[in-house]
């Protein structure tokens, strides 16, 4: 299948080809850019190439033109075609032409011109993102449609024999529907699942916006952490000249010197501190927001516990100020770096203890308990593997939903506040990507306890 093109529209061949050439080093060779200089050669090249089953996401059109402007353009694509997003360029802010772009065409976006093409890319690719998103979107939609209908039909059917038997069983009756109500939570669970997969793409958009925010802090992080270095440098070698000079310095002033550049030193070293933390959590935002995956590395397993044990409870306290809980770590010094999928690994620990701490809180609140609410991370040295505690003294797990607490959609948590995907996703990191074990011990009312083994080699190795 050939790939997908963008169509760009305008009179001047010179704003054209430049329009073309700034797209293609934009976008590279991921979509073809095909031109037009008239609005009637932008309908005959379209059709051609949708009738080539040849997708066009996106078209951008200039407004004055011979011809065709660029709103009738646009007016024409889009019943033509409506799902392909529209861009109109135009140095003529005229509002009754944008209105009638937007009111009929279904305008994506106006760009002025001259453009400035850090915008023009940046539209260009939240106009793809969003075609993809949508396009992604209706696939879904159409599947989970022929599960219903399927599903409708079945419910449909079973009621057609319901009538048919009642008579001649009242016992078989009762079966039937029963077996309608399995179908129709069936039904119910499909209309969930479409909404926890949308909730899936905004979490997945709001990943790469924290990457985003986490890499223009980084740099001036690493200015002030580097010169906050520098500075105490700077101060001793500065105290060093003033020594040889402490004779001809009378005592008053050289004590006022001492205690300045002391200060000095003080003051470069807490930034220095506070920039090296700061870093830390710039780092592990980057860490939970992406990156590659798969990748085994040799791995301290208590820093990344406690880097991941911070960045929980700062999130939790971030979201909501009543958030107090004591954190308890009793990490085993003997322990030696293990192969661990670093980004994957802190998922799964991210999810445990975000869930301990959730069950501590979720149970002072709602039974205003006097109990100090705790969550105690412990890590012992085995033979063969490294073992992990996650315990905490929340509300604890009924018998009834232990069996279940891997099950993908599976969720405790009230409505709206969890997708049920979190322990399913854990579960998958330690057992089938680490080879582990994960085991849950609890008493209702008292405590929970994730235990976690991960093995010291990874599989296959010497």
């Amino acid at each position: 299948m050939e790939k997908a093109v963008i169509v760009c529209v305008d009179d001047e061949s010179v704003v054209l080809v430049s329009l073309r050439d700034q797209l293609r080093n934009h976008l590279g060779q991921t979509y073809g850019i095909e031109i037009a200089e008239s609005g009637e050669e932008a309908i005959e090249l379209f059709s051609e190439l949708l009738e080539d089953e040849i997708e066009v996401p996106l078209v951008i059109s200039d407004q004055i033109m011979p011809g065709l402007k660029g709103d009738e353009l646009l007016i024409q694509l889009h019943q033509y075609h409506p799902k392909t997003l529209k861009i109109l360029l135009t140095g003529q802010a005229d509002a009754e032409v944008v209105g009638n772009a937007v009111n009929n065409a279904n305008l994506y976006r106006y760009i002025s011109k001259p453009w400035d093409e850090p915008d023009l890319c940046l539209t260009v690719t939240e106009a793809l993102r969003r075609y993809t998103q949508d396009r992604r979107l209706a696939k879904q939609n159409k599947q989970l449609q022929l599960l219903y209908d399927k599903a409708q039909q079945e419910i449909d059917e079973r009621k057609r024999f319901e009538t048919l038997l009642a008579e001649a069983n009242q016992n078989l009756e009762h079966k039937v529907e029963e077996r309608t109500q399995e179908l129709s939570q069936a039904l119910a669970n499909l209309k969930a699942t479409q909404n926890q997969l949308i909730a899936q793409e905004k979490m997945a958009s709001l990943g790469t916006l924290t990457a985003g925010i986490a890499h223009e802090i980084k740099n001036p992080l690493n200015f002030v952490n580097n010169f906050a270095q520098l500075s105490i440098g700077l101060a001793d070698e500065l105290s060093e000249l003033l020594a040889e000079q402490k004779p001809t310095i009378s005592p008053e002033d050289w004590i006022n010197i001492h205690e300045i550049l002391t200060d000095l030193k003080l003051n470069a070293a807490s930034i220095n501190e506070e920039g090296q933390r700061a870093d830390s959590i710039v780092r592990n935002m980057l860490l939970h927001s992406g990156g590659t995956a798969g990748e085994f590395q040799e791995t301290d397993l208590n820093i990344l516990l406690d880097e991941t044990i911070q960045l929980t409870y700062h999130s939790i306290r971030a979201k909501d100020v009543t958030f107090n809980i004591n954190l308890e770590t009793y990490f085993d010094s003997t322990i030696e770096p293990i192969p661990l999928v670093i980004q994957d690994i802190s998922r799964a620990f991210l999810n445990i203890v975000n869930n301990a701490c959730y069950a501590v809180h979720d149970k002072k609140m709602s039974q205003q308990s006097h109990v100090v609410p705790i969550v105690r991370v412990t890590t012992k040295n085995l033979p063969d593997y490294i073992e992990v505690r996650v315990w905490d003294n929340g509300s604890g797990l009924p018998a009834e939903v232990q069996d279940k607490l891997f099950t993908p959609f599976f969720t405790t948590k009230p409505a709206g506040e969890g997708t049920g995907l979190g322990l399913s996703i854990t579960y998958d990191i330690i057992v089938q990507v680490h080879q582990g074990k994960i085991e849950v011990n609890t008493e209702l009312g008292e405590f929970a306890e994730f235990i976690i083994s991960l093995p010291k080699q990874k599989l296959g190795s010497e």
